[in-house]
């Protein structure tokens, strides 16, 4: 088996650009049974996980009536989006695209699937000091909403 068939998408270094597979040149790095993980701003990442996370700290442009969900994996992210999504397109039954299929196949979303109209909505795993990057321009025009839970709570949830 090759590389493409034995590991998921978010763990193979074939959808990286040249500037970030510079910078992981230079990251610290560990091999788990996995694959390789890289050490950025304090997290260990993939590398198309990686990829990601570069995408929106540089190129994440927040509107005012966007909200940005966020938590540790397993935490209750899924159903939050899913509740504020029903929410939002309760009246709203014309979309061919789901918000909640934006990263079915890739964990880099693909953010020209959005209507320029608001609100939009984002769910990540990223770590709450990496959300911060595009903001540091703005006085934080959009909201974020970052679900914390006890360990022990989301253990046995």
């Amino acid at each position: 088996m090759n590389e493409k068939e034995e590991l998921p998408e978010n763990m193979r270094e074939d959808n990286l650009n040249e500037e970030t597979k510079s910078l992981i040149s230079s990251l610290p790095s560990h091999k788990d049974f996995l694959g390789k993980l890289y050490n950025y701003q304090g997290c260990w990442y993939y590398p198309n996980t990686l990829q990601g996370v570069l995408n929106f700290q540089k190129g994440f442009k927040p509107q005012e009536t966007d909200i940005i969900l966020a938590s540790f994996p397993k935490s209750g992210t899924t159903w939050l989006k899913a509740l504020t999504i029903a929410l939002f397109e309760r009246f709203n039954n014309t979309s061919s695209f789901h918000p909640l299929h934006l990263y079915h196949k890739t964990s880099i979303p693909d953010l020209t699937k959005f209507s320029p109209s608001s609100p939009r909505l984002f769910s990540t795993h990223m770590p709450f000091h990496t959300l911060q990057a595009p903001f540091k321009d703005e006085s934080s025009p959009c909201k974020i909403v970052y679900v914390c839970r006890n360990v022990k709570d989301v253990l046995v949830s």
